[in-house]
């Protein structure tokens, strides 16, 4: 059976009212308890002005279903009673969790005794009952004794500050006879984000959440249509186990502030009904969202004051008599009202979440057998009327969606009032009927959604799937809700018709419900059930959602030796599975002509593990180039390798350490034919030029055959180039530099010290203030051709006239420039030179060329 437990957030887990005095009353503002300054809840639930009609209820007791409490506890012993464990019969209620000690404490602690805090209720008879062990964990049959032995041990108040998604017929049997007994339910919503749990989930307990100290409902605090109240369920500060204090959290500090309010309701009014008492709470509620009841913060905030003090309405929903004033009528809540001579007519509007039937149980204290017609308004449906009497339950079919419900009295019929209890059941799936396996509902395709539901007690669905070839099956159950825990069976059907099933899937829990299956599958006919762990009827739906693979089929097969290798012509995707860690695929290519290759992987199946290697023909004992990072290298977009290679044949092979075969690797071989050693400037303005001083040795490229012409020179790079141009035209230029001037930014370990000292040596390059030769920086235009003119002894003088309008006569740079283009070693751009512009690869290389005719 699953279990009850405490979520991580500290969960949750027609008559005259007659007031009676019930000590003490005395009128109170504050009290004087020691941390009272830290019980921030009960100024925002405004129970210290409560204090002043009420502080205490001593004539009842209120039952606490939890861990128990901490009877050594001095701010609680004082109201304890003597306890009951029922998870280990015999011993004592002493909390063995602390759990129970802290629900206590908001409820209950010993109030203006001057030590300590101070519950809602300053003196009471709280009994607690143990249902819930160490790690606050129950069966649901044991929180269903624990109603039944309050009630025994005559418990007008019951708190259950814990939760369980799962419905219980016990739990719903004890949950009737707490009502008719007389006794008033609250429990706490719960902290799983989600649907409103049990036992709060049932009509006639007060179902709590959770806000902060803004009124906003905390992350963890359930939420729906069985939402009644919210209170404060952050950082409440209250009694701990070992006779200290601390805060706790979580929808379960929420409840216990509801059931003090309920217990001084009743200290006030003792002949009140638990209708009486809820509806008067909800009457008194602060508003906190849509105006009147909201999904997300039910009737709003608990007001403790106002419930203490204000006239109980048999009708607190009026005005009602009109659609556009209709009120909201949640599904598994109940409404109460009026209808008579003045007041002929209630609208509701209720919020049906799937499609599916609505009952309602009426209570009319009428003696006529039908004193009023109910006429219910569902969209896309034909209104229908039905006549209701007391003890009447009617039944109506609903569509997703709003449904308006009219409530009108009969003619000549006296004033009366009325309780409608609703509850929703949802309807039959759409693959219905499928209960069996003989009925199992066929899916087809490789992608499948279908929605499903368990609209009774004990339903079953099955789907049937035929696999046609060898591959992968993923199934997911995923609820909309987490009352629901489904479990999903597979098996494969054999002759005869017996199936092998899988172990079953049911991995699942309360915080993640989903089920979800993986496996391999071979053709034939294949069987799904999905079921709800405790069989009940679940008001929600589940999706599931199929998915098949097949093996990919590796159209160059065979191909695992070099002798099998698949043709690959250049910037062919070649595509493969290596369905085992043995398999190995191979590819050859050939290269006519000095040429950079380089390999792209633009999808790898895997994330790790695959690995390539290139050979040449010649030579199978020696890779030219391999990795283990092709997975790595095509998610980062970069090639797995390039290098040169000369003309021949040449192999790949690949393989993987994780094996894949529903889905394809794809990798492009590409070639680019070199132009001097160079892939980059077959089709460049400078090729030529650029080829020339490569070959005299004078500009290098990079290693991935590339030489950016297009890149901007660095005074160190341009030095080292000129210096080179130099040497190669037989200018006698020094083999190394003496060191005689230092600069700050050059150290002697710099690649090119050498090259920039001797250029500045023999005054072609020349430093700047603070003793630095910035050989990182780009070099300009405007420097490089004073550089070439000093290199060359060029006589400089200042011209009258400028070939360039961005070159005054005046720039200091004009007499070199002028120069070198009345030589035509340099150009500008039309009318400009552009002399800050930054000097590229390509425009240096032209003008080495010229200036030394290579």
């Amino acid at each position: 059976m699953r279990k009850w437990t405490r979520a991580a957030f500290a969960l949750a887990i027609g008559f005259t009212m007659t007031l009676v005095d019930v000590k003490p009353m005395v009128a109170f503002a504050d009290s004087n308890d020691r941390y009272y300054d830290n019980q921030q809840h009960l100024t925002q639930i405004r129970a210290d002005k409560a204090w002043q009609t009420v502080n205490s209820n001593t004539a009842m007791t209120i039952a606490v279903l939890d861990t128990g409490a901490d009877y050594n506890h001095p701010d609680l012993k004082g109201n304890l009673l003597p306890g009951i464990n029922l998870v280990n019969a015999g011993r004592s209620a002493q909390d063995d969790n602390g759990h129970g000690t802290e629900v206590t404490g908001v409820l209950a602690a010993k109030g203006n005794n001057g030590i300590g805090v101070s519950g809602v209720l300053w003196n009471a008879k709280v009994l607690p009952i143990k249902v819930l062990d160490s790690r606050a964990v129950a069966d649901l049959d044991v929180v269903a004794r624990g109603i039944n032995t309050a009630l025994d041990r005559g418990a007008k108040v019951i708190l259950m500050s814990v939760s369980s998604m799962s419905y219980s017929k016990a739990l719903t049997n004890a949950v009737n006879r707490a009502e008719a007994s007389g006794a008033v339910l609250i429990a706490a919503s719960g902290n799983e984000g989600n649907r409103v749990a049990y036992p709060a989930a049932y009509p006639t307990v007060i179902a709590v959440g959770g806000v902060k100290s803004n009124n906003e409902p905390i992350y963890e605090s359930n939420s729906g249509p069985e939402l009644n109240l919210m209170a404060p369920g952050l950082n409440v500060y209250t009694t701990k186990l070992g006779s200290t204090y601390g805060s706790f959290s979580g929808t379960s500090a929420a409840a216990p502030q509801v059931a003090g309010a309920a217990a001084l309701i009743m200290a006030r009014y003792p002949k009140l009904r638990p209708i009486d008492v809820r509806q008067l709470l909800y009457q008194t509620a602060t508003n906190l969202g849509e105006s009147g009841w909201d999904k997300r913060t039910g009737y709003g905030l608990l007001n403790v004051e106002k419930a203490v003090t204000s006239a109980m309405s048999q009708d607190f929903l009026e005005p009602n008599n009109v659609l556009s004033r209709a009120k909201a009528f949640p599904i598994e809540q109940q409404i109460r009202g009026n209808l008579g001579p003045n007041d002929t007519t209630d609208w509701f509007k209720m919020d049906v979440p799937y499609d599916g039937r609505v009952s309602f149980t009426a209570s009319v204290n009428s003696t006529v057998s039908s004193p009023m017609a109910a006429t219910f308004y569902s969209e896309n449906r034909t209104p229908v009327t039905h006549y209701i009497g007391n003890g009447d339950t009617i039944t109506v079919s609903a569509k997703a969606g709003r449904m308006d419900i009219r409530l009108v009295r009969n003619g000549g019929v006296n004033a009366f009032s009325y309780v409608l209890t609703s509850r929703f059941s949802i309807n039959p799936d759409r693959n219905e009927p499928n209960d069996t396996s003989g009925t199992a509902r066929p899916l087809v395709g490789n992608q499948i959604s279908v929605n499903g539901s368990f609209h009774k007690e004990g339903d079953q669905d099955w789907f049937s799937y035929y696999v046609r070839e060898y591959g992968h099956l993923d199934v997911t159950v995923t609820p909309d809700n987490k009352r629901m825990d489904p479990v999903l069976a597979i098996g494969k059907q054999g002759q005869g018709n017996s199936t092998t099933w899988d172990q079953l899937y049911d991995n699942g829990d309360r915080d993640d419900p989903a089920e979800h299956a993986s496996k391999e599958v071979s053709p034939g006919k294949y069987l799904l059930r999905v079921s709800e762990y405790e069989q009940n009827a679940v008001n929600g739906e589940y999706r599931l959602d199929l998915s098949f693979t097949p093996v990919k089929k590796d159209v160059n097969e065979p191909n695992d030796a070099y002798r099998q290798a698949s043709y690959l012509a250049g910037g062919t995707v070649m595509t493969g599975t290596l369905p085992t860690t043995t398999d190995s695929d191979w590819f050859q290519f050939t290269v006519g002509s000095e040429s950079y290759v380089y390999v792209r992987a633009p999808f790898i199946p895997v994330s790790s593990g695959m690995r390539i290697a290139l050979y040449s023909a010649n030579n199978f004992n020696y890779a030219l180039a391999s990795t283990n990072e092709v997975a790595e290298l095509s998610d980062q977009g970069k090639d797995i390798f390039g290098l040169r290679l000369q003309p021949g044949k040449y192999y790949i092979r690949l393989n993987s350490g994780v094996p894949f075969k529903y889905d394809a690797y794809r990798l492009t071989v590409n070639q680019q034919v070199l132009v001097g050693g160079y892939r980059d400037i077959s089709s460049h303005w400078a090729r030529s030029e650029i080829v020339r001083l490569s070959n005299r040795g004078i500009v290098k490229g990079f290693a991935d055959a590339t030489f950016k012409p297009n890149q901007a020179v660095t005074r160190a790079q341009f030095a080292t180039m000129l210096i080179s141009a130099m040497r190669s035209d037989g200018l006698p230029v020094a083999s190394s530099y003496t060191g005689k001037t230092t600069f700050r930014d050059l150290p002697k370990k710099h690649w090119a010290y050498n090259n920039m000292g001797i250029a500045y040596q023999v005054g072609i390059m020349k430093g700047y203030p603070n003793k630095q030769m910035k050989p990182d920086q780009p070099i300009t235009r405007a420097e490089m051709a004073s550089m070439i003119a000093r290199a060359h002894n060029v006589l400089l003088y200042k011209r009258s006239t400028s070939s360039y309008r961005d070159v005054p006569t005046s720039h200091w740079a004009s007499p070199a420039i002028e120069a070198l283009t009345s030589r035509d070693w340099l150009n500008g751009y039309g009318s400009t030179f552009k002399p800050q512009g930054i000097a590229t690869r390509a425009e240096v290389v032209v003008l080495i060329t010229k200036a030394y005719k290579f």
